[in-house]
């Protein structure tokens, strides 16, 4: 065969690759999540007692849930969801590169030994996943910023009310209504996905967390 025959196939294969190349990039790109907002860098407190900045997840994908404690309902159910996901995450070989955050919106009552006999009852594994506590005006700048909702619920004598009481002999509580969410972060903290709180689907957080994992090789 002339040279210039092998000359056409092999500019023929480059063109191909190429455009094979092309092709993967914009198909991951046409899945791209959108972005909502950027997890500011501030410090809280882990389970343990040591601070813990928000900006240390920076390069790993997060799945982000803040609850409290005392919560009688959702807040079990949407730590148990995150259980699954972690379980899953390591399943599929994704430990290192994906990190779970847990943040009180009750950090009168959740001190880092709270938050660590929480997470312990409900068998979380804490080699990627941190539970946070810290300053109230932190916390609620964040819960603003994340687009949160909570609202305190007084219980005295076991009667709902709508303000803490100003002094009180009898016995005071309070409950706190809040939205039922979960966050998706990206490696480079900014939120991707929205995801249903205590009822959010393995399936549907899997596919998300998978393409944010996958967006390292073509940003």
């Amino acid at each position: 065969m002339p040279r210039w025959f092998w000359w056409g196939i092999g500019i023929g294969l480059l063109f191909v690759a190429a455009a094979g190349a092309v092709k993967i990039a914009l198909d991951v790109r046409a899945e791209s999540l959108p972005v909502y907002m950027t997890i500011p860098d501030w410090p809280f407190t882990d389970q343990e007692g040591r601070t813990f900045w928000l900006g240390q997840t920076r390069g790993k994908v997060v799945v982000l849930g803040m609850i409290y404690t005392h919560c009688p309902d959702v807040c079990p159910l949407i730590t148990a969801r995150m259980r699954e996901i972690q379980e899953q995450v390591a399943v599929e070989g994704l430990s290192d590169q994906v990190f779970f955050v847990t943040i009180t919106f009750d950090p009168e009552r959740d001190t880092p030994e709270v938050l660590r006999r929480y997470a312990q009852a409900r068998k979380v594994d804490f080699t990627n996943w941190a539970f946070l506590t810290g300053d109230p005006s932190t916390i609620r700048h964040l819960t603003e910023i994340l687009g949160i909702y909570t609202e305190r619920v007084y219980i005295i004598n076991g009667t709902p009310a709508a303000e803490a009481p100003q002094a009180s002999g009898g016995a005071v509580t309070y409950f706190i209504n809040h939205t039922d969410r979960i966050f998706l972060v990206d490696r480079q903290g900014r939120v991707r996905a929205l995801l249903p709180g205590s009822r959010t689907e393995l399936k549907d957080a899997m596919g998300k967390i998978r393409r944010l994992v996958r967006e390292r090789s073509v940003s």
